[in-house]
């Protein structure tokens, strides 16, 4: 078995072993080298391990990234909740481990950072467990989710339809949304992604993406991206206006994206990452979601520990509280060109 760099004309077969493995994720579908490349400039290192021509045995995406100090970083996959490696087999697994931690000595890269899902790599790795996913089994079927949810969530729900939110779907509401999520972020302290990332994903995965939105008397005031994958439908994004948190528009917009996946057929509902102990965490066990682990593994190379950026320890705290002052306006445009350096998003 040996270690090869993906080729264009090899897409199809990468994204073949995607589909087909159990444990391979959205994340590491092919089409994100599209939208990392072209929207950030980010040179791309997405690894096969593979026996014989055509047949693979495990795939490693990653990308190198760089912060304001030129200091370099091989992600995978930067700003996503989960990548890392899939591998049918042990040897798969190491041989790739090692051929990144070559890749990284090469490059001078601060270090490699894999962002297992569920099941840490079988190698010996600093690891951080600082994040979860939330997962909601939607097999029982959209009644009985409704009537295993709490009485209060349920009313709530009920005041916000009262309230007169309604519901569209449709990336022609992709500009309102992204309004919507730069001003949530100035909030919270965090830079904002490019709009033309947005429009990227779109366009490079029309037939798993969609965009719900909620309007209030016409305008949109919430939104959610749902990426569509095997089973799973996940929500990498999502945001809404806070003076709107008052008719709990929130839950009905998780209501309305977990009904959506139900009547679509998806048995599982992906909440997105969190902090355990956090009010977002404690938000989405409320619809019934267990946490599973992710893993974000390391081989350290020029850095001497692992980064711990989380929202209970972060080093930006100063920054962060800054950037919640400053007009959403200044924020706008700033964000997209600074995000690009920050490795730990």
């Amino acid at each position: 078995m040996k270690i090869t760099l993906l080729t264009n004309e090899e897409a199809p077969l990468w994204n073949s072993f995607v589909e087909d493995y159990s444990k391979a994720n959205f994340y590491q579908l092919h089409g994100w080298k599209t939208v990392f490349e072209s929207v950030f400039g980010y040179k791309s290192h997405y690894l096969m391990a593979v026996d014989t021509p055509g047949k693979v045995h495990g795939i490693l995406p990653m990308f190198m990234m760089h912060d304001i100090l030129h200091r370099r970083y091989l992600i995978s996959n930067p700003f996503s909740n989960f990548a890392g490696i899939s591998a049918a087999s042990p040897e798969a697994e190491g041989l790739l481990v090692e051929h990144a931690k070559r890749l990284s000595a090469e490059f001078g890269a601060q270090y490699v950072e894999f962002r297992q899902l569920a099941e840490p790599l079988s190698s010996n790795l600093p690891s951080k467990e600082s994040f979860v996913t939330l997962i909601l089994e939607l097999t029982g079927g959209r009644e009985a989710l409704w009537n295993s949810i709490s009485s209060r969530n349920r009313n709530k729900i009920r005041k916000a339809e009262k309230n007169g939110l309604t519901v569209d779907f449709g990336m022609q509401h992709l500009g309102d949304f992204h309004r919507i999520y730069a001003t949530n972020l100035r909030y919270l302290g965090t830079p904002i992604f490019p709009l033309r990332m947005f429009e990227k994903v779109a366009d490079v995965f029309k037939k798993q993406v969609e965009l719900l939105v909620l309007k209030h008397e016409g305008k949109v005031v919430s939104g959610m991206f749902l990426f569509k994958f095997k089973n799973m439908i996940s929500e990498p994004w999502v945001a809404s206006l806070r003076q709107y948190n008052r008719i709990y528009v929130n839950n009905y917009l998780y209501w309305q994206a977990i009904k959506y996946a139900c009547e679509s057929g998806f048995e599982v509902f992906d909440f997105g990452r969190s902090t355990v102990d956090t009010g977002t965490y404690g938000f989405k066990l409320q619809w019934g979601a267990k946490p599973v682990q992710l893993h974000y593994q390391y081989c350290l190379n020029r850095a001497k520990a692992i980064p711990v950026v989380d929202a209970k320890n972060n080093k930006y705290q100063m920054m962060i509280d800054l950037w919640k002052k400053m007009p959403v306006s200044v924020t706008n445009f700033i964000g997209p060109r600074v995000v690009q350096y920050l490795p730990e998003l």
